[in-house]
């Protein structure tokens, strides 16, 4: 316990540490404000009372077109027949707006998927619109047609607030890349302040070797663990009191080769803490790989960047890796990415999935048990 005393102490100490933790922090709240300001613009209602008012322009316009251009009877019945359906919309939307606002949810989404399914001809199966329109109408609809078996308030997709899915977001956006940076940045000095002169002084401690690296890696855990933790709490309850808890069953959409489906959000996210929490062992166990490697700070850092944050940024935009993604322990630390299907779908590869990211992990957190620990007996024996 005393070496883990010294550690935190080293750690409390320099304050260069806490900077990287404060801004990533600061960071999430940033993000959560600015989801909350642009909520107006961008809620259920608002986005509704958008097309009633683009519907309610093209009403003008079709009374200004019809008096201008109109020269016989059928030109007439057929602005009249557009009108009246335009006007019928727009009494529809209007009703779906007060029902939403008088927080009958579900009655405002069966009449939402209605409005989706007429506008689109999903009812007359003549639908006509470029591929991502279509995955976009049938994302809206798988959404809100759970929404309407949840009865439970809407958010905005990918600028969420409430608590729930903003937590989900918030893993989805920060923890693949900048939660790494800033594990490296934090762990470095920790892990290569020991070195001097190329000499690791913590093997010429009166304990064993293996004492030393389980404390030091605990340290390292633990650390890491707890900002992990922290983040997603603040996330969590900063969200929850602006905008309110949420629902663990809050749906999200998933793309699958049969077609778009939606699961909670709570099932979501315990996959995905399973994931990062597993990289987050990877990520601990690699810096100490790597500094006992380097045995300076510089190099630690650079060469725990690229290894670590490569595989993140590489996997599904360089084609070739696609096929040997799912063995790769960084493709895992996109856990979103895995439990919501999407990096299966984009490198065509079946085997990147929950199970296997597991899988991987584990193997690859014991095969670096075994050689920091290999490392350090080897280098223990040869000092006596």
């Amino acid at each position: 316990m005393g070496q883990q005393k010294l550690f935190f102490k080293q750690f409390y100490k320099n304050k260069g540490n806490w900077l990287p933790i404060i801004v990533f922090i600061v960071a999430i709240l940033f993000v959560l404000i600015m989801n909350t300001r642009v909520s107006g613009d961008r809620d259920f209602v608002a986005m509704a009372q958008d097309e009633i008012q683009a519907n309610k322009e093209i009403l003008t316009l079709n009374k200004q077109t019809m008096k201008e251009s109109a020269k016989t009877e059928r030109d007439k019945a057929d602005f009249e027949a557009s009108e009246k359906v335009n006007k019928a919309r727009v009494q529809e939307q209007e009703k779906m707006v007060n029902l939403y606002t008088d927080e009958k949810w579900a009655e405002a989404y069966k009449l939402k998927v209605h409005l989706l399914k007429e506008s689109f001809g999903l009812y007359t199966g003549d639908i006509e619109a470029p591929a991502e329109l279509k995955e976009s109408i049938y994302r809206q609809i798988a959404i809100y047609t759970k929404l309407e078996q949840l009865d439970i308030k809407s958010d905005q997709e990918d600028m969420e607030t409430q608590g729930a899915t903003f937590l989900y977001r918030t893993l989805t956006n920060f923890m693949p890349v900048l939660f790494v940076i800033i594990l490296c940045f934090t762990l470095n000095v920790a892990f290569t302040d020991r070195f001097r002169n190329s000499l690791d002084r913590s093997l010429l401690l009166p304990q064993k070797y293996v004492r030393g690296t389980t404390e030091r890696l605990f340290f390292g855990l633990i650390l890491a663990l707890s900002f992990y933790v922290i983040s997603c709490v603040v996330a969590y309850l900063s969200a929850s009191l602006l905008s309110g808890q949420g629902s663990f069953d809050y749906p999200i959409a998933i793309n699958m080769k049969s077609g778009i489906t939606t699961k909670p959000v709570g099932e979501l996210l315990a996959q995905t803490v399973c994931l990062q929490v597993l990289a987050i062992i990877v990520i601990v166990l690699t810096l100490d790989f790597v500094s006992k490697m380097c045995k300076r700070a510089m190099p630690t850092l650079f060469i725990s960047l690229l290894v670590l944050i490569g595989p993140v940024l590489a996997v599904g935009k360089i084609e070739p890796l696609s096929k040997w993604a799912h063995i790769l322990p960084g493709t895992y630390f996109n856990a979103t990415s895995i439990t919501n299907n999407y990096l299966s779908i984009l490198c065509d590869n079946g085997n990147i999935n929950f199970e296997n990211g597991v899988l991987v992990m584990c193997v690859a957190s014991i095969g670096l048990l075994i050689l920091n620990y290999g490392i350090d007996s080897r280098r223990g024996v040869n000092l006596t």
